[in-house]
């Protein structure tokens, strides 16, 4: 079962269930925890077992520590996102180059993730939830998509968005931009129906198919102007 969160602020959020537990697949910008909470309990979904982060930027991860903390949910981020979340985390443009780490608490948290708690680290390749890894670095470090088989479904984070159509992330929110172009290519292996993406629409009938015709027409593109 995959259902979107509404009234979450930032990023779109979305619960992922099966026999493997109940996750909640980016949580959103600081306070929306409250939104995903009121949203469980009208659908009488039950516990929360994974909070999990595609990557650490605060439209998608600022309220997972309130999440977690409210719920007793574990925090699952990809291994090289892991030190964005802590205090002294490493200087960069997302992170205010270090100015984040010098506010009050009480105001860092409106600017950066504090997931400020122990997490399970992920790695490529790995299930968790029923959803599989796929590191695809770029928009940052430990950006991941999560490929459901059973659901025959993948959420995309930011290695793509579907705001106006299909895209990749512009290149000042990426850490490494030229990895955010390649990134997507993690992907054309991948078969899946139903795709979600942080920003954007869903596509809900012939995802994959969608994806690799955009990947396509990005390889052609010189060829044809040139």
């Amino acid at each position: 079962m995959i259902r979107r969160i509404p009234g979450v602020r930032g990023a779109q959020a979305y619960l992922h269930q099966c026999r493997e537990g109940l996750a909640v697949i980016d949580p959103g910008y600081t306070g929306s925890f409250r939104a995903v909470l009121r949203f469980i309990e009208a659908q009488s979904l039950g516990r929360i077992d994974w909070v999990i982060l595609t990557h650490h930027h605060i439209d998608h991860a600022g309220t997972a520590l309130a999440l977690c903390q409210a719920t007793g949910a574990r925090l699952a981020v990809h291994a090289a996102d892991a030190a964005y979340l802590q205090p002294r985390r490493p200087k960069e443009r997302m992170t205010l180059w270090g100015l984040a780490d010098r506010l009050p608490p009480g105001l860092a948290r409106f600017v950066v993730t504090c997931a400020g708690r122990a997490a399970r680290l992920l790695e490529d390749g790995e299930t968790i939830a029923g959803l599989t890894v796929v590191h695809g670095p770029g928009h940052t470090p430990g950006s991941i998509g999560l490929h459901s088989e059973s659901e025959s479904a993948l959420f995309l984070g930011d290695i793509l968005n579907n705001e106006r159509g299909i895209r990749t992330p512009p290149w000042n929110v990426n850490h490494s931009h030229r990895l955010a172009l390649q990134a997507p290519k993690r992907l054309e292996a991948l078969s899946y129906e139903r795709a979600y993406f942080g920003h954007g629409p869903a596509i809900m009938t012939g995802a994959d198919q969608c994806v690799r015709a955009f990947l396509t027409r990005r390889t052609t593109a010189p060829a044809l102007t040139g």
